[in-house]
């Protein structure tokens, strides 16, 4: 069991390494599903002299989450939601809801 982790975990690495390496990536953040604490963060927007900041999107994300999974099931209790994208003038954040985490990709926007 420890070596399937670990592979897992090697995995999951190489990913989040990845998706840092895009060059309109600002910040990667991987948050637990019930509670919507930090289990990981990287990148620019989640250096440490931002920790108040991603704390806030961490928090303001997950409660996005909650709703926009009320509203899903609300319409079809079959359904169930995959993919958020929320675009502002500066960012984009690309969240990705699993049953035991969120994986939320910061982006800056792209000029029109």
């Amino acid at each position: 069991m420890t070596q399937t982790t670990s592979v897992a975990n090697e995995e999951i690495e190489a990913l989040l390494a990845r998706l840092q390496t895009k060059q309109t990536v600002q910040s990667v953040l991987v948050l637990e599903r019930n509670t919507g604490a930090i289990i990981r963060s990287s990148g620019s927007i989640a250096s440490r002299s931002n920790e108040n900041l991603i704390s806030e999107y961490a928090g303001m994300v997950w409660n996005f989450v909650k709703s926009a999974e009320e509203l899903v099931s609300g319409m079809s209790e079959e359904d169930a939601l995959k993919l958020l994208r929320v675009r502002t003038k500066v960012h984009e954040l690309c969240i990705v809801p699993d049953p035991k985490y969120l994986l939320i990709v910061i982006h800056d926007t792209p000029p029109a």
